[in-house]
């Protein structure tokens, strides 16, 4: 059963636990996972252990999963079972038995009852055990049942689509608000969103449609759907994201809001014509899923250090740089929560406004057919007595000027741009037509950031370093264990399974404010900057994979190898920060790893030129 508190459970597993585990679980990004499930995925106890030991403290029998009785079976619908999580075990005219992972949701165990007519009886199974048990039983719900639509398609009465030419036979809005494509778009927000997907793609092809999830910043094929089924479809989707049906000759964009679970989910849309037919991307803007916290982005203590400090200025612009997709607008709601109070005036402008930020904070939304660009809207709030001001973007040389000069006037300003590092901001900043000397004593730090992906900690196993590049073997530490991505149930057979930021964090020092007014080089930049303290990102993901978060694949995926020697974090800084599971220490196919800290130890520096 699920929706009800956790707080029974934490109160269960605190003394289990180590210290600070039980906060930072239930802190920390969990998609959508219960807690119990965040403790099995983190190995922090086994599974046995914590199933008799919640068994006994809630005085339940441990369920067989393997004796389930047709009867029972079919006296609860398959629905009901899967909205409560819970798995029928034996039935009489009396009463059921199933097995749950939450015996403390009341309110489950009597709409059960009334549903069924008969007496609830609970025993105790894990979530996963439960989950897996309902796929056994009732099959995979959303892949079934889009297949079942998916199939059922064929005999829908739409041949006039295979003419897509031919707007006159088409009625649109009929075809969009048949049942079959209500549900086939219901299945797909629903599979897209509950398999944590940041994207779903739908892409027209000439015999068919094609969906694709961007899970953990990476493009996956779900599903093909007819292709007879494909304006419909797209039409659907329009309809419920308020744009034009008929227009299917000009991009769009549209926006909708979703329950999944009784939970809201905001969606972003966009349409583009193609060869074939419109091609759609959904951006799923999942608030729930999303902790807003410096320590929630799988930050290492010394750079969460070093942002709060930039932070802790009065004045003065903070940009965070990147590529589309690299987590930079949540990085600047992370800062803006962490400076967040009741005396400090926050006002951001943003196009669109992802996230809501809640109390003391004023979100502006672009809208640039009625004249309020980033510009405008920026004027405007300066007037509004602001203490701190967030930027979506700097996109041209006028909102560059306006953010600079409200950081010289007392003003503290983040924001975001497009660039590959840290001290190519600067030159970026001097090319878009900004003076040198008004950058250096307006800028106070940079954040170069990418996503990389987190090995699954079910299924991780030992890489050795024969297997690893050539050309990145001279950056690993002799004795330091490597880990690679295999793939299982849990993961979708990916390896991976979440992401954390990498980040390459250029503070401005008076050395590097002299640098800049001087307009230095980016490459001269980046070597003062290194002398000074800053990890490149590529420094940064490496560390990480020393840590055993990630691997070396993962390493190269998202960071270029330096071409000259890299200087790699000293022993003892190494950590398991808080962000990220403690996958150093967790058993792996039978292994027990010692932590980073032991293996490094008295390990010296290297260098490639040396």
């Amino acid at each position: 059963m699920t929706g009800f508190s956790e707080d029974w459970l934490a109160t269960l597993l605190a003394p289990m636990l180590p210290e600070g585990a039980l906060e930072r679980l239930r802190e920390a990004d969990a998609d959508g996972a219960s807690l119990w499930e965040r403790v099995l995925r983190e190995d922090l106890l086994p599974e046995a252990e914590l199933l008799n030991a919640i068994a006994g403290r809630c005085r339940l029998p441990i369920a067989d999963l393997t004796t389930v009785s047709p009867i029972a079976r079919d006296a609860l619908p398959e629905g009901l079972a899967r909205r409560y999580t819970v798995v029928p075990i034996r039935a009489t005219d009396t009463f059921l038995e199933v097995a749950t992972s939450n015996p403390f949701d009341v309110g489950a165990e009597q709409s059960l009852a009334f549903a069924t007519g008969r007496e609830v009886r609970l025993q105790l199974a894990s979530p996963p055990a439960i989950r897996d048990r309902l796929d056994e039983l009732y099959g995979v719900p959303v892949g079934d049942g889009v297949s079942k639509l998916i199939e059922g398609m064929d005999d829908l009465d739409i041949e006039a689509l295979e003419d897509e030419d031919d707007d006159d036979d088409l009625d649109l809005t009929q075809e969009a608000t048949s049942r079959p494509i209500i549900k086939l778009v219901d299945v797909l927000l629903s599979d897209g969103i509950t398999s944590r997907a940041s994207d779903i793609h739908i892409e027209s092809g000439e015999t068919s449609v094609v969906v694709r999830y961007r899970i953990d910043g990476v493009l996956r094929q779900a599903m093909t759907i007819p292709r007879k089924a494909g304006v419909p479809l797209i039409s659907r989707i329009k309809i419920i994201s308020g744009m034009d049906i008929a227009d299917r000759l000009r991009p769009q964009d549209g926006r909708a809001r979703v329950a999944v679970g009784g939970k809201p989910v905001d969606l972003r849309i966009s349409t583009l014509p193609a060869s074939h037919g419109e091609k759609v991307v959904i951006r799923i803007l999942n608030t729930q899923q999303t902790t807003l916290k410096l320590d929630a982005l799988g930050l290492y203590e010394d750079d969460q250090a070093v942002i709060r400090e930039m932070l802790g200025n009065k004045e003065g612009v903070i940009l965070c740089t990147g590529p589309t997709g690299s987590g930079k607008t949540t990085t600047l709601y992370s800062c803006i929560r962490e400076i967040q109070a009741e005396g400090i005036n926050i006002v951001t402008v943003e196009d669109p406004v992802e996230y809501r930020l809640g109390k003391n904070i004023v979100q502006v939304q672009v809208a640039e057919k009625q004249g309020l660009t980033f510009a405008t809207a920026l004027r405007s709030i300066l007037r509004q007595d602001p203490d701190v001001v967030l930027i979506g973007e700097i996109r041209d040389i006028e909102t560059a000027q306006i953010a600079v000069q409200a950081s010289l006037t007392g003003h503290l300003v983040l924001s975001t741009l497009h660039t590959n590092d840290a001290p190519n901001t600067v030159t970026r900043l001097v090319d878009m037509g900004m003076e040198a000397f008004k950058i250096g004593a307006a800028l106070r730090g940079v954040i170069a950031q990418r996503l990389m992906r987190h090995l699954c900690p079910s299924c991780r196993a030992p890489q050795d370093l024969a297997d690893v590049p050539p050309r990145i073997r001279p950056f690993i530490p002799t004795g330091v264990p490597l880990w690679r991505a295999t793939g299982c149930s849990k993961c979708s057979n990916t390896g991976y399974r979440g992401r954390f930021s990498i980040v390459e964090i250029l503070q401005v020092t008076p050395e590097i404010e002299r640098l800049v007014g001087a307009n230095a080089t980016a490459d001269r930049l980046a070597v003062v900057a290194h002398e000074e303290g800053m990890r490149t990102l590529f420094e940064c993901g490496l560390r990480h994979v020393l840590d055993g978060h990630s691997s070396v694949d993962e390493l190269l995926r998202v960071a270029d190898i330096p071409a000259a020697s890299t200087v790699r974090p000293p022993s003892a800084t190494v950590q398991t920060h808080p962000g990220l599971a403690n996958t150093a220490t967790m058993p792996a196919s039978g292994l027990m790893t010692p932590r980073p800290e032991q293996l490094l130890e008295g390990l010296e520096l290297v260098d490639e030129g040396a």
